[in-house]
């Protein structure tokens, strides 16, 4: 028998999601920055997206595909829905209001017409939602991170969509010439990624 006093433990573990994903073909007939560091975690949002754009650019390299261009409106798109995400605590393709990626875009300024055979691409999305942190220990109260590093959160993404039907045809998609990712990070640790391509 083990006898602790005054000492408690607890570990909390966590796993990172994906939800769906949206591209759309045929247009319809109606047709920033986010927290600088995790706090502790050392994690640089900035470099933390353009290490997902490039880990996005290698699977495509694998495949036969041309690299997507880093599109700085895209960014931008992204960077505030992910922020959006965080703040407002939901995680969805659609915000609470019910607008889409194609919203977001036209509210950016920013349309995205790709042309193959008879039909038009309108861009496409992608969303992934990840931590700073592995797992949390307790010690009488007091928290203790065992943070993720830039590089890991980055592949975990990455691996994330690559194992998701619907995420790895968006990246694969040869025809997409450019992309934005955007990343914000909420209060609680969690990382919200946003994707946007065209």
């Amino acid at each position: 028998m083990v006898l602790c006093i005054g000492l408690f433990f607890f570990v909390m573990f966590t796993n990172p999601v994906v939800e769906g994903r949206e591209r759309h073909a045929n247009p319809s007939k109606d047709a920033g920055s986010g927290r600088g560091e995790g706090s502790g975690s050392g994690i640089e949002i900035e470099d933390l997206e353009k290490k997902v754009h490039d880990l996005i650019n290698r699977e495509r390299k694998r495949k036969g595909l041309s690299a997507l261009v880093w599109n700085e409106s895209l960014h931008h798109i992204a960077r505030s829905y992910s922020r959006d995400m965080s703040e407002r605590g939901f995680f969805s393709h659609n915000d609470p209001e019910g607008r889409s990626f194609m919203d977001r875009y036209k509210a950016g300024g920013y349309e995205c017409k790709l042309r193959f055979g008879n039909k038009t691409c309108l861009g496409a999305e992608n969303i992934a939602q990840d931590n700073l942190y592995k797992s949390i220990l307790y010690r009488n109260g007091v928290p203790s991170y065992d943070w993720n590093t830039c590089d890991e959160i980055a592949v975990s993404i990455v691996n994330m969509w690559m194992k998701s039907k619907g995420h790895r045809e968006n990246i694969l998609t040869s025809y997409f010439k450019c992309q934005g990712i955007g990343i914000a990070i909420s209060d609680d640790g969690r990382v919200y990624v946003t994707e946007n391509f065209c």
